[in-house]
């Protein structure tokens, strides 16, 4: 199986789970409690305004002296990174890496119809071959 050519739709979630920029963060925890998952894709109008994280959550709260009634909006990341449905798992495996992120929102004609994960992306992985991974990234590693 060659990796680099295969597309984020093929492993991505497509069931997103969206909040609203005007929505608190009480109702942000709420969601990631009841959903048991760590980031939430900030949507107004049908478009990705932003991204907050179980991270952003806790260290507003805990860090900056935000309350539960702190809007969405005054903690979300507003710059995304975002890839493209045809974007190959190699590609954005590496842009998880150079920019330290764990989410990758997929888009389509500038619209949110996806969402890749680095644990997507260790499934994706785990199904190689060691020799096959050593072909992909091995330059990249220090072997």
């Amino acid at each position: 199986m060659d990796k680099s050519k295969i597309p984020v739709s093929a492993f991505m979630v497509k069931n997103i789970a969206t909040i609203h920029p005007l929505n608190t963060i009480e109702e942000a925890a709420k969601i990631f409690y009841d959903k048991n998952i760590a980031s939430l894709m900030v949507t107004k109008d049908d478009d990705l305004v932003g991204i907050i994280t179980e991270k952003d959550l806790m260290t507003s709260i805990l860090i900056f002296g935000h309350n539960k009634d702190t809007q969405i909006k005054n903690i979300m990341t507003s710059s995304v990174i975002s890839v493209n449905l045809d974007t190959s798992i190699i590609d954005a495996t590496n842009i998880m890496i150079e920019k330290s992120i764990h989410k990758l929102p997929v888009m389509e004609n500038g619209k949110l119809i996806g969402l890749i994960s680095a644990t997507d992306l260790i499934t994706v992985f785990s199904m190689s071959k060691e020799d096959d991974l050593v072909k992909i990234f091995g330059t990249q590693l220090d072997l």
